[in-house]
């Protein structure tokens, strides 16, 4: 099985690329033999229905421990670099990780989903759904002096939700943004009022500062209110932080400077971490009970993030809704789940998890509705007339999701489709799939906000980033948009519901395999961390003792 195409970790990856410990060679030498057999990507009936170890046997969180080092440095290593610094360039939600530090949001979410204050003091809906105010910390700035205020505020929203912003389908709701004083603002919607609270808590919610925007900085120099700020940027290696004078939540800066490295191959994170060179450092969720083999603390939870497979619907006869039933249905997504994932990776064809308000109860996993059957599939593509089809397929270059699109490519070959896989870097993905649309396909994995309207504004809109061929499902988007005008979220899975049995009735071009149960690894004297239901770490309260 074949490497990232793209090695962009530079000579701390050479160091360590080649220490890979026993259990994980057992692991890797056993992906290679399902596909060798076949097992992984035929099925064959008889794969595990779950993983040897369950992911609720592991803690989601290491409690803040007394006697932390304030001087200390944390360094992680992450799978991505930040595509831009500037949030409203973002292509990819795993920007993230690299862009918390530096960028304070509106508002944030807790371990549990839950939106809570952050810049804001307080969200408030108008009792007509019509509008939101939000009130405003007195007294910040961002990290050049800039005031923080409704003005900036007002910026950065109608900055974000522009034509330009690659990311305005997470703001489409606004209309338009008021500053009713210095620390008061007030959104006015059209509808997706019960999302919006959650997109704050993400890249739209994020402040820069208006001068260093206006001023053409921002892609490449982070200029923010967050508790960090950047001293040093190697793109594509790693940046240094170190923390914000003045900062408005000093419990918030338990170490004095934090370094993040890329590291987009998982045996080369691991080994960096093993070797002392990390303090911590994001998993593949196989490698979970390796690492706390050998003494470290790990961290997971189910989330909000799924792998897929989506097409553009422009090219050729991918278009067919049936087609695209037949490759639900020629997708083994328990095979995946085992083979790749250890079992840590919930099949189903569904693309909201069980805790939230989009998934489907009556559905389920769903595996019932697409089962995995070669045959059947094989059959509706003949009746189709398609025959001989060749498409190519682009999938990000970190390891976990080189070999999904792998995996894909073997299942597909099984009913008479030849895929051509790329891994190229995150950008790149986009780049090639959403905006030159020169691919028909990518495998890749979904990273938005932990709401079901996220889904709508990146891949379901006729004009969203990841639906390149422009395919319309007035049905889908129906009840997608009444899930998301209203707050109560019983009455939103209502409204999900019935979107889910339009997903059934006519599958549209992205296709889900399994929802992702991410994970972390630390060092056992790093603690303040906790896995979230968006699927990042959050490291906002790390601390380091002394060893």
């Amino acid at each position: 099985m074949s490497e990232c195409a793209d090695d962009s970790t530079g000579s701390f990856a050479s160091t360590y690329s080649r220490k890979v410990p026993i259990s994980m060679r057992h692991r890797f030498r056993f992906t290679a033999a399902l596909l060798a057999t076949g097992l992984l990507v035929a099925g064959c009936g008889d794969a595990p229905k779950k993983a040897t170890k369950a992911t609720d046997e592991y803690p989601t969180s290491i409690d803040l421990k007394k006697g932390f080092d304030p001087n200390a440095n944390f360094t992680y290593g992450y799978v991505q670099y930040a595509s831009s610094w500037d949030p409203i360039e973002s292509v990819t939600g795993g920007d993230f990780t690299f862009f918390a530090p530096v960028y304070d949001r509106l508002l944030q979410q807790d371990e549990d989903g839950k939106v809570e204050p952050m810049l804001a003091t307080a969200f408030t809906p108008a009792a007509d759904l019509a509008s939101m105010t939000l009130k405003l910390r007195e007294g910040l700035t961002f990290s050049d002096g800039t005031p923080f205020d409704a003005t900036a505020v007002q910026f950065n929203l109608d900055r974000a939700r522009a034509k330009n912003s690659k990311i305005s389908g997470e703001l489409y709701q606004i209309t338009s943004v008021e500053v009713v004083d210095p620390l008061t603002v007030k959104i006015n919607v059209n509808g997706g009022l019960g999302s919006l609270a959650t997109g704050l808590t993400g890249r739209a919610g994020m402040m820069v500062s208006p001068a260093a925007a206006q001023a053409g900085i921002i892609q490449t120099e982070p200029v923010g209110a967050g508790a960090y700020v950047t001293t040093e940027i190697v793109p594509g290696d790693h940046v240094s932080y170190k923390k914000t004078d003045g900062y408005w939540e000093p419990g918030a800066q338990k170490v004095a400077t934090m370094t993040y490295k890329l590291i987009t191959d998982d045996n080369t994170r691991y080994n960096a971490l093993m070797a002392g060179e990390l303090d911590g450092a994001s998993l593949n969720p196989d490698q979970l009970a390796s690492a706390e083999k050998e003494g470290l603390a790990v961290i997971t939870k189910p989330s909000a993030i799924f792998v897929y497979l989506a097409l553009n619907t422009s090219k050729g006869q991918l278009g067919d809704p049936e087609v695209r039933k037949a490759l639900n249905m020629a997708i083994d997504r328990k095979a995946i789940s085992v083979g790749m994932y250890d079992g840590h990776c919930t099949p189903q064809i569904q693309p909201f998890p069980e805790t939230s308000p989009g998934y489907s109860k009556k559905i389920g996993d769903g595996l019932d509705v697409f089962p995995y059957d070669p045959k059947a599939a094989k059959k509706i593509l003949e009746e189709k007339g398609v025959k001989d089809l060749e498409i190519t397929s682009v999938s990000p270059n970190v390891t976990i999701y080189t070999k999904f699109g792998e995996v894909i490519q073997a299942q597909l070959k099984e009913v008479g489709i030849t895929v051509n896989v790329k891994s190229v870097p995150a950008a790149q993905v986009v780049q090639d799939f959403s905006i030159d649309k020169s691919v028909e396909a990518t495998s890749s994995v979904f990273t938005g906000i932990n709401d079901p309207d996220a889904l709508s504004g990146r891949y379901l809109q006729p004009k969203a980033l990841f639906n390149p061929g422009g395919a319309e499902y007035p049905e889908l988007m129906k009840y997608a948009a009444e899930g998301a005008a209203v707050l109560d979220p019983a009455e939103r899975s209502k409204a999900y519901e019935k979107m889910m049995d339009a997903w059934v009735d006519s599958p549209p071009h992205m296709l889900p395999v399994c929802m992702v149960h991410l994970a972390a690894a630390f060092q056992t004297n790093v603690s303040g961390v906790s896995q979230t239901a968006s699927g990042a770490a959050d490291l906002r309260d790390v601390a380091v003792a002394k060893k």
